[in-house]
C-alpha cells in the first residue's frame, strides 16, 4: 500500500499542533538556537535589550549616546522530551487531517503539557509573592498588580496564570465575567480568563503546589541585623531542632523597605533551632534589625504573575538520523522538533518518534511574582 504521510507531513503537523497547545509557552521569552544541538549542550540565548538610563538634556544641553550591547544568557538544554508510538500501513495511509487527529494531535498534547511543567517549576526561583485572601476577592487582583509595579515589570505582556482550583475560586467574581476573552493560539483562547487591570489571566492545569515546611516550626526572627545587599541571613526560634527549609521556600522580614519577599535558594536545616539562610533577592537598601520578625508562606498553590521577558524557552533543533531511518526537523514560531520513521524488527512494527530538545531560564525574577494561593 502506498504510503502518503510522510516525516516531512508529520513534522509540519506536529510543531503547528505543539504550538496551538502550549500555554504558558506562548507567554514567555522564547529563543532558538538555528545550529544542531544534542541534551546537555549550552546556548546562549539572546536576552531583550532594555535602556536603564535617561539623560538630562534641558540640564546639560547635549545628548550621550548608549551603546546597545547584544547580551546573552547561557541555557542548558537539558529536556530532551519523546513519544514514540507504534504505527500501521493503514494508518499511514490515511489522509492528513485523520492521521493528525488520531496520532500527532495526542502526542503534541502530551509534549505541551511537559513543556508547560517545566516552565511552571520555575516558581521557585521566583521571589515576589502575594499570599491571596482566604475569600476570593478583587483586591487579590489589585495586590498581585502592585507587586509588579512595585517591581517596575513593564505593562505590557503581564500575564498571570492560575492553578485550576485558584481559577475556579476567581472565575465568578464580577472583573472576569466581563472581561474580554483573547489569545493568540487555540489553548491560549481556551485557557483565557480574560484581561483584568491590565494581566491576561489564564488557566494551566501544571502549575505546581510548593511543600513548605510547616511555617510554625521554622525559625521566626532574625538571629542578626542583616546588611543592605545581604544574601545570607541568620535566622532563630525554630521549635524544631531539625526543620528542613527547602528551596523555594517565601519568606518576609519586617521592617524591610518595600519587601517584596526572598526564596530560599540553598536547601538547609535550622540545626539546634538556627539557620544560616541563603536567599534571593539580596536584602533591601537600608538593612534589616537583629530580632526582626520573620513570616513565612505555608504549603501553596505556585500561581505566576509575570512579564513575557521574565522567564525563556529556548529549543534548539535535533540532527536528523543517519542510515536507514527517516527523519524531519521542523521549526516554526521559535520552537522545533524532529520527526523519526523507523523500523523495530524485534516486534516488527514501524514506529514514529515525536522528540523536542529544550531549556528553561529565569531571565529576570524581578518581573514575575508569585500568587500564593494555601486554600
Amino acid at each position: 500500500m502506498a504510503t502518503f504521510i510522510t516525516p516531512t507531513i508529520v513534522a509540519k503537523e506536529a510543531i503547528m499542533a505543539l504550538e496551538n497547545n502550549l500555554v504558558f509557552g506562548g507567554l514567555v521569552h522564547r529563543a532558538y538556537s538555528n545550529e544542531f544541538k544534542k541534551v546537555g549542550d549550552t546556548v546562549l540565548a539572546r536576552k531583550p535589550h532594555e535602556f536603564s538610563t535617561v539623560h538630562d538634556f534641558a540640564s546639560s544641553g547635549t545628548t550621550t549616546s548608549q551603546t546597545i550591547v547584544e547580551s546573552t544568557v547561557p541555557v542548558v538544554m537539558d529536556k530532551l522530551n519523546d513519544i514514540t508510538f507504534p504505527v500501521t500501513s493503514k494508518e499511514l495511509s490515511l489522509d492528513v487531517k485523520s492521521f493528525s487527529e488520531q496520532c500527532i494531535a495526542p502526542a503534541m498534547r502530551a509534549h505541551a503539557q511537559a513543556i508547560d511543567k517545566a516552565i511552571a517549576e520555575k516558581f521557585v526561583d521566583i521571589a515576589a509573592h502575594y499570599p491571596v485572601s482566604t475569600t476570593p476577592a478583587v483586591g487579590d487582583i489589585a495586590g498581585v498588580r502592585t507587586q509588579l509595579n512595585l517591581n517596575k515589570v513593564p505593562f505590557g505582556n503581564r500575564s498571570v496564570v492560575l492553578h485550576p482550583q485558584t481559577e475556579q475560586a476567581y472565575i465568578v467574581l464580577d472583573a472576569f465575567l466581563h472581561a474580554e476573552k483573547r489569545g493568540d493560539t487555540r489553548a491560549l483562547k481556551e485557557a483565557s480568563m480574560g484581561r483584568v487591570f491590565g494581566m491576561d489571566w489564564y488557566m494551566d492545569q501544571n502549575i505546581q503546589t510548593h511543600t513548605a515546611t510547616d511555617a510554625a516550626t521554622n525559625p521566626n526572627t532574625l538571629g542578626a541585623a542583616a546588611t543592605a545587599g545581604a544574601t545570607v541571613i541568620k535566622v532563630i526560634g525554630a521549635t524544631s531542632t531539625s526543620a528542613s527549609i527547602p528551596v523555594g521556600d517565601v519568606l518576609k522580614i519586617s521592617g524591610e523597605a518595600n519587601d517584596k519577599g526572598h526564596v530560599v535558594t540553598t536547601a538547609v536545616v535550622a540545626t539546634g533551632g538556627s539557620a544560616s539562610v541563603t536567599i534571593a533577592p539580596a536584602i533591601e537598601t537600608g538593612g534589616v534589625a537583629s530580632a526582626a520578625t520573620i513570616t513565612w508562606q505555608e504549603t501553596h498553590k505556585a500561581n505566576l504573575a509575570l512579564h513575557k521577558n521574565a522567564i525563556a524557552l529556548v529549543t534548539a533543533p535535533l540532527e536528523p538520523p543517519l542510515g536507514g531511518a527517516r527523519g524531519e526537523v521542523a521549526t516554526y514560531k521559535g520552537i522545533s522538533c524532529r520527526v523519526v520513521y523507523d523500523y523495530t524488527s524485534n516486534i516488527k512494527t514501524n514506529v514514529i518518534s515525536v522528540d523536542v530538545l529544550f531549556g528553561i531560564k529565569v531571565l529576570d525574577k524581578e518581573l514575575a511574582c508569585r500568587l500564593c494561593d494555601a486554600r
